[in-house]
């Protein structure tokens, strides 16, 4: 078990075959209808360039947003300025820093770095801000004046959004529209699931679905309501993440889980029940192997929580394609991008990417969010929508250009 949880394989390139050139030259980059003279990105961690377990420099300059912001300059956008870390390294939300692949006992294996608290102390607020991802933001956290003010006490503030807030009260959607954006990109909901998924349902709450509506209109009213134009992903199923599928990934373990519903406390895991990441150390010291060492709760999600959080994503995703339709944004289809990257893989400029821990070439080494490589398939999933609903012709990504996982 241990090899099949901890041992990797590098991901082979594989040489794409052109019968021709394309002639460059017939390609010109085209606004449409849109007009990007003043673009913002709002969301959450993926928009703030979260990967590898922490925020960075180095993932915020790689992250779907900036890569976005880079191809419209080509349309009419004249710049993408981020929040950027200024301080050496990165910081995670348990303060830890990116997570790197080092050799464990004959095997490769994430580690967590050493994160640097110095830079959630920096403040890099700045009028000329495009970027407003924060990391772990559910759907109203967006609405929430004083969201960034550490007087709030610990569990009611974000530090993430403390570092370039424009002030103790302000709200992430009220310094986002203070900008006077022409064209913005909305990604938020995930979270809105994401953190009860994290704790195996044993912590947080899943948002319920009426009041995320509720957010969601107050949000893109805030945003399009003025006759902004936009483009709008909708939120993907954990089935897809690598977190939540990669100690299974070769098929069913008859583990012992606590379950208090159970007359002795314990029981057997059931085909389809989801194994967290997070489990890998509990089992390598032999957690779940019998009734006397079971798997804790908070490591898995049985058949019930997944209902529950199946049915409220795709609740969250008909509200998000109704306010689509309202303010006749573009749409992303997150979730089918990465169900196919999970399922088939895609095929992109002759290389294979799946949704594969670690080889697959798309997800960070924390399983859930992306590498550089992974955000450059996300920035071109918002550039074909871009494209399909307004007409344009923005130049997509060169994915080549952006990193994967790094080996040793």
């Amino acid at each position: 078990m241990q090899k099949n949880i901890l041992k990797y394989t590098l991901l082979l390139g594989i040489a794409a075959l052109w019968s021709c050139e394309p002639n460059v030259d017939e390609f010109k980059p085209s606004k449409g209808t849109a007009d990007f003279s003043k673009f913002i990105a709002i969301g959450d961690s993926y928009t703030a360039g979260y990967t590898d377990g922490a925020l960075g420099k180095r993932g915020q300059e790689e992250s779907f947003s900036y890569i976005l912001g880079k191809q419209l300059m080509y349309v009419g956008s004249s710049s993408y300025n981020q929040p950027l870390v200024k301080a050496e390294g990165s910081i995670g939300s348990a303060l830890n820093g990116y997570y790197k692949l080092e050799v464990i006992e004959g095997s490769l294996a994430p580690v967590p770095g050493k994160g640097n608290p110095a830079i959630l102390a920096e403040r890099v607020h700045s009028e000329e801000n495009q970027s407003f991802g924060v990391p772990g933001a559910k759907s109203y956290h967006l609405l929430a004046p004083g969201f960034g003010n550490p007087e709030a006490g610990i569990g009611n503030y974000n530090p993430f959004y403390t570092r370039f807030m424009s002030a103790a009260n302000a709200s992430v959607m009220g310094d986002a529209m203070q900008t006077q954006p022409t064209f913005i990109s909305l990604m938020i909901g995930g979270n809105d699931v994401l953190g009860y998924a994290l704790a195996g349902g044993e912590a947080d709450a899943i948002t319920p679905v009426d009041q995320f509506a509720n957010y969601m209109r107050l949000i893109t009213g805030s945003a399009f309501g003025n006759g902004q134009q936009g483009v709008i992903a909708n939120v993907p199923s954990v089935d897809f993440l690598p977190y939540f599928n990669h100690i299974l990934k070769d098929g069913h373990l008859p583990l012992v889980v606590e379950d208090d519903a159970s007359p002795v406390g314990v029981r057997q895991l059931v085909e389809g029940e989801k194994v967290l990441l997070s489990a890998s150390t509990m089992l390598q010291m032999g957690y779940g192997q019998s009734p006397d060492k079971p798997l804790p709760a908070k490591y898995i999600l049985d058949l019930d929580e997944l209902t529950d959080i199946r049915t409220a994503t795709a609740a969250y995703n008909q509200t998000i394609k109704t306010l689509s339709d309202q303010y006749k944004l573009a749409l992303v289809d997150l979730s089918d991008l990465l169900k196919q990257l999970s399922t088939t893989g895609l095929i992109i400029d002759g290389n294979r990417y799946t949704g594969t821990f670690v080889s697959g070439g798309v997800f960070s080494l924390d399983g859930i969010h992306t590498s550089g490589r992974g955000s450059a398939i996300i920035a071109n999933a918002f550039i074909d929508a871009i494209n399909a609903k307004f007409g344009a012709t923005v130049p997509r990504a060169n994915i080549n250009d952006y990193d994967m996982v790094m080996f040793p």
